[in-house]
């Protein structure tokens, strides 16, 4: 009978948990809802890519973006799973941010039990919703990965001998770095930490095997990768955009400020809860000597610190870089209730808590955030949208004006550096590079500069839109003149351009849209 109620609880536990980590997600992901909500920047940037993709287009060639091919590649599934829908994109956030909340439990749950798990999980959530700013970013994804290698760092240490693991380890540093090279932290200092457990245990031989399939597991994805764009001629494109590019990239500084002041600024409760863990853990290093916790408070100790000066090296303060801090904010979260729950169980050790106690608070928790958060009425005009409206996506007003008022197969430029414009249009861009005006002073920035132009007079757009960023200058002379300068060279060439060519044809929420003279609305 006593078994029937355990396995009866076990059901429960597990029904709870799983209810509470659906509505975490889509009260998180309420911000990449689109029904609602339209993309960002980057997100629509690789949308637009990858729809180019589908229909024939050559990444780093015919569409020109910095980053390596995984996130480009995850939204060609997307796609495909949508039907051209950005819904497939929502559908896979959901999934991967599923399966990292699950992990994450699964890890500190390991370590130090239930309530430091659950309360671990929902900090390291709370800084996520903070940081996504719309969803579909390259650090997002691979968050998964992250709380996979330290779950398969703990097997190892349980079982040294099991060689599968590290080849495993060695995959989910690979596809981390696929997404973004600075993603990679937690693989990187559990593989460091790794090797040097078989170093002082002098070892030499297991060291050989495990470095061994560590390597195996990094090189067969990228193998693939390389192998994949070299069969198209892509190689060299691939190295020098991924790679090459985002060296001038990182090394060029946008504003003073530090990262750990803006991953504070973007993260705030969870970064200090965090704080309190980091402070926590100092102290208990010694004292955990040779277990198995003692080696992830070392990769705490020294991945910590890492995340927080290679998450934004060049200091633009895009709030997406600090996803990167998630995964040590979860288990310091989690390691700060831990201590916590040691020092009062004497104090508590008089009063019996039901064990489904903490699944309940946590689902209490996640229904209470939902409803709150306003992520319930997002969705309720979401589905409205898909049974009754004419499209199962917002569009920007700005987008639903150009494809009214343009012909398929005709050329739009969303000024400046908006490609999620020219998806919701449906109308294409006229150039390959998606990032112009470019903040980045390289070799390799002024050759797209000059091709940017060259496309444009090649096959001019046939309205240019003025998004009115704040960044890149106004294509208004008045309201360029009161900007600052910056590169690329042939900017002025540019503005020329577009004023000896076009005329002011409409004004949309306050955007200025531009005619190709000679040419008509349909």
């Amino acid at each position: 009978m006593k078994t029937t109620n355990l396995i009866d609880r076990n059901h429960l536990q597990s029904a709870i948990l799983a209810l509470t980590f659906t509505i975490f997600a889509l009260t998180i992901l309420t911000q990449a809802n689109p029904g609602t909500e339209l993309p960002s920047r980057d997100y629509g940037s690789y949308i637009y890519a990858a729809k180019e993709i589908i229909q024939g287009k050559l990444l780093y060639k015919d569409v020109w973006d910095s980053k390596p091919p995984a996130i480009f590649y995850i939204n060609v599934l997307a796609l495909k799973i949508g039907r051209g829908s950005r819904w497939g994109v929502w559908l896979l956030e959901y999934m991967f941010l599923y399966c990292s909340i699950l992990a994450s439990y699964q890890l500190i749950k390991k370590l130090w039990g239930v309530a430091p798990a659950l309360f671990g999980m929902m900090i390291w959530l709370l800084g996520l919703n903070h940081v996504l700013q719309g969803g579909n970013f390259t650090e997002e994804y691979p968050l998964v990965f992250h709380f996979i290698s330290l779950i398969i760092f703990l097997k190892l240490l349980e079982n040294p001998q099991e060689r599968f693991y590290y080849f495993l380890l060695g995959v989910m540093f690979s596809l981390s770095f696929l997404f973004r090279p600075n993603n990679a932290i937690v693989e990187v200092t559990t593989i460091f930490v790794l090797i040097m457990i078989r170093v002082l245990q002098r070892d030499f031989r297991a060291l050989l095997i495990s470095t061994s399939m560590l390597a195996a597991g990094i090189l067969i994805p990228v193998l693939i990768t390389a192998g994949y764009f070299w069969s198209m001629g892509l190689l060299p494109d691939l190295l020098e955009a991924s790679i090459l590019y985002n060296f001038s990239y990182g090394t060029t500084q946008m504003s003073s400020s530090l990262p750990l002041i803006g991953g504070f600024q973007y993260l705030n409760f969870s970064a200090w809860v965090a704080l309190i863990g980091y402070v926590l853990l100092v102290f208990r290093l010694r004292k955990s000597f040779g277990s198995p916790t003692f080696y992830i408070l070392v990769i705490l100790l020294i991945g910590s610190p890492l995340a927080i000066y290679l998450s934004d090296p060049a200091k633009r303060n895009y709030g997406h870089y600090f996803i990167n801090w998630l995964p040590f904010i979860a288990l310091l979260s989690g390691l700060a209730w831990h201590v916590l729950q040691s020092e009062l169980s004497n104090l508590l050790k008089d009063i019996q808590f039901p064990s489904t106690l903490p699944f309940v608070v946590a689902l209490i928790a996640s229904g209470i955030y939902f409803f709150v958060n306003g992520s319930g009425w997002q969705y309720e005009d979401a589905v409205q949208r898909i049974l009754n409206g004419p499209s199962a996506e917002v569009r920007s007003p700005i987008s639903i004006y150009v494809e009214n008022h343009t012909r398929p197969g005709e050329y739009v430029l969303f000024w400046a550096t908006l490609p999620g414009e020219n998806f919701m249009s449906h109308r294409n861009a006229p150039y390959s590079s998606l990032f112009y005006p470019s903040f980045v002073e390289s070799s390799i920035s002024d050759r797209l500069a000059n091709d940017f132009l060259q496309d444009i007079t090649t096959t001019p757009p046939v309205l240019v839109v003025d998004m009115g960023r704040l960044e890149p200058l106004s294509l208004n002379p008045q309201k360029r003149a009161e900007q600052r300068p910056y590169p690329p060279k042939n900017l002025e060439d540019v503005f020329s351009f577009i004023e000896k060519n076009y005329y002011l044809e409409a004004q949309v929420k306050g955007k200025n849209i531009y005619r190709l003279y000679g040419t008509t609305q349909p």
